[in-house]
Order: structure tokens, then sequence, then C-alpha cells
């Protein structure tokens, strides 16, 4: 099946324009925030749509802050054989923010699984694309590894089992598990012969000196294998007790082990209701999940208990088919793209809704100039924005730009649009581990009110697999502040994380990056 292009291509301006041509779009300062409108402190602000090299299917937060996006070629058709794409924050928008690097590894890379390895920030990506006869849309089981030092691609030990949707997710040890994927699609060729749809139903855990294990006690086709599409990107984060949980369309939570050969269990079988492989889902609080349903449903998993106990929020505006949901350094949950009606533009939402867990309401938020649907992505940067880019491969509308949103916290809240008065973070320590005490210094005196962390981002598919939000206890003398880092890695895995301070109004400073291990 040779690719194609199902809908325009937007680099930017609108569908229809040709590239060859130059694309005239506005270039954004790096780190700068726009005037907005008057309701820019109630709904933030989506900025100009600007170029990117690609389709970003997959966004990574690396740990120097540049994003790492794959997913297809330059010309939006499917298949990341060729290419992928490094953005840097730092440099704007401009054409020379971005770099389009070849990919020599001879993999597809095209719906992989990644996320970003706690040690080295490096990320690993696994699984993608196989093309059989011609036809695409089959697993690889490939390994690969980019180094953000140098900006390379290179190969590791295969898995064991073809992984194409696969979540990827850092367990307490930091090793990252492997959850779910297709091997083989049904398929009948030209040439009488068919192949039948079959599924990576066991998981496997990538050690962290290299090399893989295989959890076959663990295997199950209800967790994250052939039943009600559990094996697309299951829906899966480390709870509090160690244990991995997962929530699967069907609406059970099962929780995996990942010691020795593994072991699974089934620790809800009802209550969390209808959903399905397409909607979002994020832990907004150490061990809590705010878990999109049919519907436009909306749904609360609290993991810290056994069984897990479900409870209601208010529902969304409509059900984002495709959407993202991402934490905001204060803890609320942004969603944004989606369409009630699957990869159409006939349902597709333009605004956004912000979910405040304080209150369990939604406020209707900025709208969008793009559709982001099937393969967006939506991402927290390090200065507190959201990265919202991508979509198609198939279209309606073959999004290669990317629109940040600059969330209400940033704006001054007198109604003139202007940006807020930023706190500063003037040093932080750049390492320490769990129930370590620590100190930063702040650029002045002024109250600080929170101190956040949110681990970084590693999205595909409206779902980040390691993503997650804590607040930190502390105390203020001066400039100086004192904290303690959580105190397990059931709480916060090992890796990379994004510490806000957020004054008395919330608004939260440009991040630190610290690394937890």
């Amino acid at each position: 099946m040779p690719p194609r292009l199902d809908g325009p291509v937007d680099w930017g301006p609108g569908p229809g324009w040709p590239k060859a041509l130059g694309v005239q779009t506005p270039v954004l300062r790096p780190f700068a925030v726009p005037i907005g409108p008057p309701d820019a402190h109630l709904k933030g602000v989506f900025g100009p749509a600007f170029a990117w090299s690609l389709i970003p299917l997959h966004s990574v937060l690396l740990a120097d802050g540049r994003v790492l996006s794959f997913g297809t070629g330059p010309d939006g058709l499917q298949g990341a054989l060729m290419n992928y794409a490094v953005w840097d924050p730092a440099q704007g928008t401009g054409e020379t923010s971005m770099q389009l690097l070849p990919n020599s590894t001879g993999t597809d890379i095209f719906c992989a699984g990644q996320t970003l390895l706690p040690g080295s920030g490096d990320v690993l990506l696994v699984g993608g694309d196989r093309t059989v006869k011609g036809v695409r849309n089959y697993g690889n089981n490939d390994v690969n590894r980019f180094s953000p030092l140098n900006n390379s691609l290179t190969k590791e030990s295969p898995m064991v089992w073809q992984r194409w949707y696969a979540t990827l997710l850092t367990n307490t040890k930091g090793e990252q598990v492997a959850l779910g994927g297709l091997i083989d699609r049904a398929y009948n060729f030209d040439d009488g012969t068919s192949t039948v749809a079959s599924h990576a139903s066991t998981p496997e855990v990538y050690l962290s000196g290299g090399g893989w294990r295989t959890l076959y006690a663990a295997t199950s086709d209800l967790a994250y294998g052939s039943i009600s599409s559990s094996w697309s990107y299951p829906r899966a984060w480390l709870a509090p007790d160690g244990r991995i949980a997962i929530l699967t369309p069907k609406g059970e939570i099962y929780a995996l082990d990942t010691e020795a050969g593994g072991t699974l269990e089934r620790t809800l079988a009802s209550g969390l209701g209808a959903g399905r492989h397409i909607l979002p889902a994020v832990m907004y609080q150490p061990g809590k999940v705010l878990s999109l349903r049919v519907g436009g449903v909306a749904k609360l998993v609290d993991l810290n208990v056994t069984p897990p106990v479900v409870s209601a929020t208010a529902n969304l505006s409509l059900e984002r088919q495709y959407g993202n949901a991402t934490v905001l350094p204060n803890g609320q949950v942004f969603v944004n793209g989606g369409s009630s009606t699957g990869n159409s533009l006939a349902g597709a939402a333009y605004h956004s809704e912000t979910w405040d867990p304080a209150t369990g309401t939604w406020t209707t938020t900025a709208s969008a100039a793009k559709p982001r649907l099937y393969h967006s992505t939506a991402m927290l940067l390090p200065d507190a924005t959201v990265l919202t880019n991508g979509g198609g491969a198939p279209g309606p509308v073959n999004n290669l730009n990317g629109e940040i949103y600059y969330p209400p916290y940033l704006y001054h809240p007198d109604g003139s649009g202007r940006p807020a008065r930023r706190p500063v973070i003037a040093s932080a320590p750049q390492a320490g581990t769990w129930g370590q005490a620590q100190q930063l210094e702040m650029a002045d005196p002024r109250p600080v009110a929170r101190l956040t962390l949110v681990r970084f981002g590693a999205v595909t598919h409206a779902f980040h697999s390691d993503q997650r939000f804590q607040e930190l206890s502390f105390a203020q003398r001066g400039k100086r502040l004192s904290y303690q880092l959580p105190a397990s890695a059931a709480v916060a895995p090992p890796g990379f994380y994004m510490l806000f301070a957020l004054d008395a109004a919330g608004v939260p400073s440009m991040a630190k990056v610290i690394r937890i291990g």
C-alpha cells in the first residue's frame, strides 16, 4: 500500500501553500509572551502557527530544552524511515530553530514508542512500522537510541516482540517497560496470501545496562493485547505501590509487577465506564489519573488505594477523540484538539478546555487556528507554555506546523493583555535523590506561593506515557527556598523534571531542570 496524502499540506499559513515558494509565518522570539486580548488572563492565547520540518507524530522534550520529533518525511507522507527533526525553542521559531536530520538506522519509526532515559537523557525508541509486500502498518522489533549530544540515531539490541503502537514507560529501577503493540495486521494480498492480526500481549523490560527481559508470566490480551484495542498505546502509569497501573478502553484496571518474570493482577473489574484507545488520560497528582471516556465523560482514578477508587468529575464540552491532555505547572490539566467525529473536521474542536482539580470544573480557554486531530501532540515546555503541533498522515489536513499556547497564568489579571511579571529562579540543584533536602535561590525575595515538579513529556497518539505532577512543601527565607524532593521512586520515577516556582497570583517561573535518581 503506497503512502498517500489524504488531505492538503499546511506549513503554517494554511492548506495549499507550496513550501517551495517559501512560507511567510511570523517568527516568534524565544520565550517571549505575546500581548494578548483583554481576556488573555482568563483564556490564554494561541500564538501564530509556524512551520515544522515534518508531521511530528511523536514529540519528546529533551533534557537540554529542545524537542525531538518524528513521524513522517518532510513532505508529510507516512513513514519515518528517512528523517527526524529537532527544534530548539531558544532559537525562536525561524528556520534556524529547526534541524531536519537523516535517519541512518533503516528503521521506520512511524508509530513507535519513546521515552527519555533517566540517566543519560538519551531517547529510547522501540518498534515502529514494517512493510510486508508493499503494505504498511505491521510492527517491527527494532530499538533505536537518540543522543542529544550529537543528534545521532543508533540501533540497539532488538526486542523479542514486534511492536507497532507500543507504550514505553519507566519503572522504579529506571528500567523501561514496553507494553502492547501490533505484530501483524489482517490483510489479503493480491497474490492470494494473507496475514492474520496478532498482538504483542507480553511485556518486555529494557535493562539499564542494555538488553531486554521478557515478562512471560504477565501475558494478557485483556490488559494490553487484542481485546478492545488495549494493544494500542496502553494507558499506563507507575503507581505509588511500585506496580504499573493500566486503564483499558473496556473500563478495567490492571496492575503489573515488573520483577522477575512479571505478575499481573486485575484490580478493578468495572466502574470506569466505556473508553476508547484514542482518548487522552493524565496523572494530575501522585497516584491520581484524569481519564477522558466516551461521550466527553471524565473520570478520576485514585491508584493510592487498592482496589483503585473511581469517581466522577465534570464532563468536557464534547468527546475529544485524538485530543491531548497536558498537566500544567499549577496542577491544572489543559486539553486541546480532538474531534467528536474521529479524524474528521466535522466535529473538530478548535477551542481548548482546562480542568481544575481543586474545583472539579472545566473552563473554556482559547481557540487554536489549526485542527489537531489524529497524530497531533501537545507538551509542556520549560517556559510554562504548551507546544501543540502536528496532525495528519492521513489528513483531513496534514499539519507540518506548530502553535504555542500561552496559558492564562502568563497574563496580568487587569484585562490589559500584558504579560505578567514572572518569578525568577536564579539557581537550583541540577540533580538529587528521593527524600533529599535541597535549596534554591530566587532572583529576589518576593514571596513564593507554590513549588511544583512536572516530569518531562514524551507524547504520541493522545498520550504522555511518563507525564506527572506533584507539589513540593518548602520554607522561604529571603531569596532562599528550602524543600525536600519526593520520598520514593514510585511517586517520582527516576528521570528529568521541571521545577517551577509560582507567586501568589499563580504566575510560574521558567523551570529549572532537575534529574532525580
